[in-house]
């Protein structure tokens, strides 16, 4: 008996339908994506802006609460930056003038010159010493008799005594030292000396030696000499001529700025002022030969 054939199955012709359909599904969402994005909240784009303005500029800022349903607007809205902080600028204490710390540099220089003034209690009271508080600062007036023998810039042993206590006190001093030599009018034309320039110039030379020998810092200490070009009394007599043969040591305050320029022209002024310059080439003009200073 002859088998029966196999029972064909039938060919199924919509199977085009599920391509179509993932096919219609997948461009529903293509275009509710673009929807979405092109719906963009304006709310949510400002709070953005603000975060990135507070992560750049460092200020905190706090975001307006989100707005839903507001459309995007394509014209972008100004966006108010931080204002940008003033530079300070320092506090400069001009010469003379008061400041944070001026009160203290003028304390700490009056309790110098008190110092000094008690240890050359009695240099001060023979008249050999003179100490002044000044706009310059603390100025200690020598009498040249007191250190050095007539025309000569070697020391005495009573000078060294008294320098040795002056240079007690500038070592715990913490501003420049200026030593400055003035002789009077007198002209002087030995082997050792050609001017009074010379002269001047080697007695504060002299001072400064000792004073370095004594522990006074090298760095803080400038010699000047102004021979007999800024007298404090008449050179017409010799009482005159005495007060003019000095050395003066100033304690120059970080307050001052004074060059040789500040110095009084009035012969009454420069009691209260000595000149104080920064180191110069001074041009020497030799005098005519004669008697010492």
């Amino acid at each position: 008996m002859a088998r029966k054939k196999a029972h064909e199955e039938h060919e199924n012709h919509e199977r085009w339908l599920v391509s179509y359909a993932d096919f219609i599904t997948l461009l529903f969402a293509f275009f509710v994506v673009m929807y979405s994005i092109s719906s963009l909240n304006e709310g949510k784009y400002k709070v953005l802006s603000q975060t990135m303005i507070a992560a750049f500029t460092g200020q905190p800022t706090t975001p307006n609460p989100v707005q839903v349903g507001q459309p995007f607007n394509s014209m972008p809205s100004a966006i108010d930056l931080p204002p940008i902080p003033k530079q300070q600028k320092p506090e400069i204490i001009e010469p003379g003038r008061g400041g944070p710390g001026a009160k203290e540099v003028q304390k700490t220089l009056q309790g110098v010159a008190e110092k000094i003034q008690t240890l050359l209690a009695s240099a001060i009271r023979k008249g050999d010493v003179r100490v002044r508080m000044t706009p310059l600062g603390v100025v200690i007036d020598i009498h040249d008799t007191v250190l050095f023998a007539s025309g000569q810039a070697a020391l005495t042993p009573q000078a060294q005594d008294l320098l040795n206590q002056i240079a007690g006190v500038l070592q715990g001093v913490a501003y420049p030292i200026q030593v400055n030599g003035f002789t009077d009018d007198r002209p002087i034309n030995t082997p050792q000396f050609g001017s009074n320039w010379a002269l001047s110039s080697a007695r504060a030379v002299s001072v400064v030696e000792m004073f370095i020998e004594q522990g006074v810092k090298p760095e803080q200490l400038v010699a000047a000499g102004y021979g007999q070009y800024h007298p404090v009394e008449s050179n017409d007599t010799a009482k005159g001529r005495a007060a003019n043969r000095r050395v003066s040591v100033v304690i120059v305050s970080p307050l001052s700025n004074a060059t040789v320029t500040d110095t009084p022209l009035n012969p009454a002024e420069t009691r209260d002022a000595s000149p104080v310059v920064s180191p110069v080439t001074q041009s020497v003009t030799p005098p005519s030969p004669g008697t010492h200073s």
